[in-house]
């Protein structure tokens, strides 16, 4: 069911009286007395918005003791000055319906448009019978242009792209590889020498691996590494080496496992450490005052269906030489029956620190929000969300992404406002210029595919076309 909500600035006047019709720009007080014992009569702050955002109506009706809005969405309010905001868009007819002490009523309605998600993104051409999904979205700082990687497939082919996104939506593409098994994820590492170090996930049912491609500067292939042992779900820069940081499989066991490289790409160090008994990764690693932490999860992999069980997230505490301090298993997740393949392990896991101190952990549709110790405040779990979401931290508050819908949070985790945006899959928001900038992902008969948009930090949509 479509919603309406309205928050005024500016007021356009529109009246109605039971005798006479006022003009809808007309002073409800220049109505004669002797007609307007009972008027219907509203103010509204503009006749068109957009998704998302407020508009206040104002009464001016005459000598009414009850009023009835209907937003025409099948919502009504019975407030005399109600306020609404719209999730669907589209064109509505408010009507107010006033009663006076004797029980005669009034009515007055007027159109508002209400401007759907749709009209505020835009669409790249994709060819016909092709999908094209986002799994990484960033900024390649050597030209301030916003990237994505890209797997696009057909019915015989699927293969990853780097393309980068011009100021006017345009785009040029890059071929980096073929997939191989499942993906739902990927990231880049830029070197200083202009090398481009791509990472893509590569999992089965009981498949956990990685696949790394590497290209010069002038897009010339220098090397390709496939990984039955590995996963790695990112890195961080560390003074002038790179943390990379996922899972590596010792002894039969996955294990949290950080690795560290030079300038050049080369490996030259490993951190490698086990949560128990039980295997682990790291989907997250962060930078704090006092050495780093990182967000993943524990769990056992099975020689069996199912082949993971007992998932539960972690957060893992680091000194500055990346000494394991302590570790905190976040029991209160509902993840453990949801996660039982190495394809559930396959995507965008997020973790970032907010002013205050309080950490926020995002991955596979589900939200944990604890203190800088890593003592539990709130959880949420969004049902249906495909584990390709974004998560953006703003000073004291945050965003992340959903199935439909954008989701604003205040440092508790409590909701600050929802936007139903339409889109499924989300890999990153990107802060730039006091826009938030996305690649959202759509079902289009039966394929998948892309659009671009942008919000305000308040999560009012931004009309990516003017």
């Amino acid at each position: 069911m479509k919603k309406i909500y309205f928050t005024g600035l500016c007021l356009l006047s529109i009246m109605a009286c039971t005798k006479e019709t006022a003009s809808p720009n007309s002073d409800p007080d220049s109505i004669p007395e002797s007609d307007a014992k009972l008027k219907a009569c509203f103010t509204v702050s503009k006749d068109t918005v957009s998704i998302g955002e407020s508009l206040t109506i104002n009464s001016c009706s005459k000598n009414a003791i009850s009023f009835k809005y209907d937003f025409g969405n099948g919502t009504q309010s019975s407030e005399e000055a109600p306020v609404f905001t719209d999730q669907e868009g589209g064109a509505y007819t408010i009507e107010l319906t006033v009663k006076n002490e004797a029980g005669d009523t009034e009515t007055f309605n007027y159109p508002v448009y209400v401007k759907p998600a749709k009209e505020h993104y835009f669409f790249p051409d994709i060819a016909d019978g092709f999908s094209t999904v986002s799994l990484e979205t960033g900024i390649n700082i050597a030209n301030n242009t916003y990237y994505s990687l890209q797997l696009v497939e057909d019915a015989g082919t699927s293969k990853f792209y780097y393309s980068e996104i011009d100021e006017n939506y345009q785009s040029t593409s890059n071929y980096i590889a073929d997939k191989q098994f499942n993906s739902n994820s990927a990231f880049l590492n830029v070197f200083p020498s202009g090398n481009k170090n791509f990472h893509f996930s590569r999992t089965l049912a009981d498949f956990y691996g990685t696949h790394e491609v590497t290209y010069n500067n002038a897009w010339g292939f220098l090397n390709g590494i496939n990984s039955a042992t590995k996963h790695k779900y990112g890195c961080i820069a560390d003074g002038s080496f790179y943390l990379y940081y996922g899972a590596k499989k010792v002894d039969g066991v996955y294990k949290t496992a950080i690795e560290r490289r030079n300038s050049s790409g080369d490996a030259f160090e490993e951190f490698i450490n086990p949560i128990g008994d039980a295997d682990s990764m790291l989907g997250d690693l962060i930078l704090t005052e006092s050495g780093y932490v990182a967000f993943g999860a524990k769990f056992n992999k099975n020689t069996t269906s199912p082949s993971i069980s007992g998932y539960k997230p972690i957060l893992v505490f680091y000194d500055t030489a990346l000494n394991v301090t302590s570790h905190i298993v976040l029991e209160e997740s509902v993840l453990d029956t949801k996660i039982n393949s190495a394809n559930d392990l396959n995507g965008t896991f997020h973790l970032e620190q907010l002013t205050n101190g309080n950490l926020v952990c995002y991955g596979n549709g589900e939200l944990i929000i604890t203190n800088a110790s890593g003592s539990p405040i709130k959880t949420h779990y969004f049902e249906g969300t495909n584990n390709n979401q974004a998560l953006l931290a703003l000073g004291d508050t945050f965003i992340v992404s959903s199935k439909e819908y954008l989701r604003k949070f205040d440092a508790n985790g409590n909701s600050i406002k929802n936007l139903k945006y339409k889109g499924l899959h989300l890999p990153e928001i990107i802060e730039k210029e006091d826009r938030l900038f996305f690649i959202g992902g759509y079902s289009h008969e039966e394929k998948t595919r892309i659009f671009y948009g942008a919000t305000d930090k308040d999560l009012q949509l931004i009309d990516v076309n003017k």
